[in-house]
């Protein structure tokens, strides 16, 4: 999508897109983006003109733009290579340059993503050129570049006029890519008003994407009203009373009919919003009738050893969610959902095996069963007989944190990864965290980490610190040591 040149009078100057990254960071963490697997290719340099510079200007920008919110994780272009799938989308662009007679040089890059399946994602390609101002053969140190009738004016030195206008269109192409792959309001970054014309074709855009797939769009809604502490339920498609109220209460702190409909109007204005400035404007909730109390276990979970985990490298194929037929714009009625028990509650976590073992084979699998006392998110660790502490779940095959009380959830269950004892007969230890609120973005991680990649901890102890500060204290734990028995034989082939 290339977006025609408007005649405008905004101006900003600028040395790069820097603190528009910034910008990004901070937008991506407060609509609650997280571990985006993200393959980003070389740029490829049809210039000529930069050698081996341009290759990883997708990858810089990318970096810096998920610092603190640690939205995107970056993995290895070539991941499943042959395989006919990847681990996510792929960013990939192309520079080029074409000259404008004796007093400028115009300098492009073609910029898409392709899905899982390799094909280009429906509405990502896109072109960002900059005008660089030249006398004769030498260019003058000026380079504009216009976007969403903005000018965005630079100023370099002569020798570094190529190089520092590739990566300013290099970072203004990460922020539309991912600010579309992840739906967040990228717009705004770059000072562009909602009001313009081509914002508002953006999200009629995105608006009628989702409004194609019904069970999408209210997993998109649910995801982001969960993240402004609205809403409480599953992010699972399907339309519960408690989400209907929540829509009709943030309608109406959006300044919309309090009712239950999720219309273009509400999708502009949620966009649109200064979500902090919403929050105070909240209507306070009806409180729901406290469910019968569950007897949970709380008393100390006997101690088993854990294993290692190991991961397929072959890809994993995505299950599609069951389609549900729910209108977008006015919500049917839906199953009564379980009321959530009383808050007042103090939330405990029980963490056992599925058979209850004690010991185990060197080798052997084990699956594991967590349960909250009440609905919570819950993360599990591992810390290894390298001593490298993992995090399993949430994961690449399962990104949603939060578990039932009713169902609670068995690890790895039907995940394609294995928890098995290591064959050293090393002592292993999981510990699992539940928590009310969705804190997997305050957590310590290494930037592009995979979630089974080692984490930078010492010890459990430390992940229990790093959940203390996250959480301000407000978190259970459970902990399960797994133990190879040195007097039982491992499976077959150990």
């Amino acid at each position: 999508m290339t977006e025609p040149e408007t005649h405008t009078s905004a101006t900003h100057a600028i040395t790069s897109f820097s603190s528009e990254l910034r910008c990004m960071d901070a937008l991506l963490l407060d609509y609650g983006v997280h571990d985006i697997p993200l393959a980003v290719e070389p740029v490829a340099d049809q210039t000529h003109r930069l050698g081996t510079e341009s290759a990883d200007l997708f990858i810089l920008a990318v970096s810096d733009m998920t610092r603190s919110s640690r939205a995107i994780r970056l993995v290895a272009s070539d991941a499943n290579e042959g395989s006919g799938s990847r681990p996510g989308d792929t960013l990939r662009g192309a520079l080029s340059l074409a000259d404008d007679g004796n007093t400028s040089t115009n300098l492009a890059l073609d910029a898409s993503l392709l899905g899982s399946d390799a094909t280009i994602t429906a509405g990502s390609a896109a072109r960002y050129s900059a005008t660089l101002a030249r006398k004769g053969s030498d260019y003058t140190g000026s380079v504009e570049i216009r976007r969403f009738g903005i000018a965005f004016t630079l100023t370099s030195a002569p020798p570094e006029t190529l190089r520092q206008a590739s990566q300013a269109l290099a970072q203004l192409g990460a922020i539309e890519q991912i600010g579309r792959l992840a739906r967040v309001p990228y717009w705004s970054c770059l000072g562009a008003a909602p009001t313009q014309e081509a914002v508002a074709a953006e999200i009629k855009d995105w608006y009628d994407t989702l409004a194609a797939h019904p069970a999408e769009m209210i997993r998109y809604v649910q995801d982001q009203l969960r993240t402004r502490n609205v809403y409480a339920g599953p992010v699972d498609g399907v339309v519960h009373p408690e989400f209907k109220e929540a829509v009709a209460r943030y309608r109406e702190a959006l300044g919309l009919t309090p009712e239950a409909k999720i219309s273009l109007d509400f999708f502009s204005a949620y966009l649109k919003a200064d979500h902090r400035r919403v929050a105070t404007r909240m209507p306070a909730a009806v409180p729901a009738a406290p469910a019968p109390a569950v007897p949970v276990p709380v008393e100390p979970v006997p101690t088993v050893p854990v294993t290692a985990v190991s991961v397929p490298v072959e890809p994993v194929p995505t299950v599609p969610a069951p389609a549900v037929p729910v209108p977008v714009d006015s919500f049917a009625a839906a199953p009564i959902a379980e009321p959530r028990t009383a808050p007042a509650r103090s939330l405990a976590l029980r963490l056992t095996t599925e058979d209850d073992a004690g010991r185990f084979q060197r080798g052997e699998a084990v699956q594991l069963l967590v349960q909250p006392s009440r609905d919570a998110y819950v993360y599990c660790f591992l810390l290894d007989e390298d001593r490298h502490v993992v995090r399993f779940f949430p994961n690449r095959f399962q990104r949603e944190a939060r578990v039932a009380r009713s169902s609670g959830i068995k690890l790895p269950g039907r995940m394609p990864f294995e928890i098995a004892l290591n064959t050293r007969g090393v002592p292993q230890t999981v510990a699992c965290f539940a928590t009310e609120r969705d804190v997997l973005a305050r957590l310590p991680t290494v930037p592009g980490a995979d979630s089974f990649a080692p984490l930078p901890f010492a010890a459990l102890d430390e992940v229990r610190g790093a959940m203390r500060d996250a959480t301000d204290g407000a978190f259970a734990q459970a902990s399960l040591k797994l133990t190879p028995d040195l007097n039982r034989s491992g499976p077959p082939g150990n």
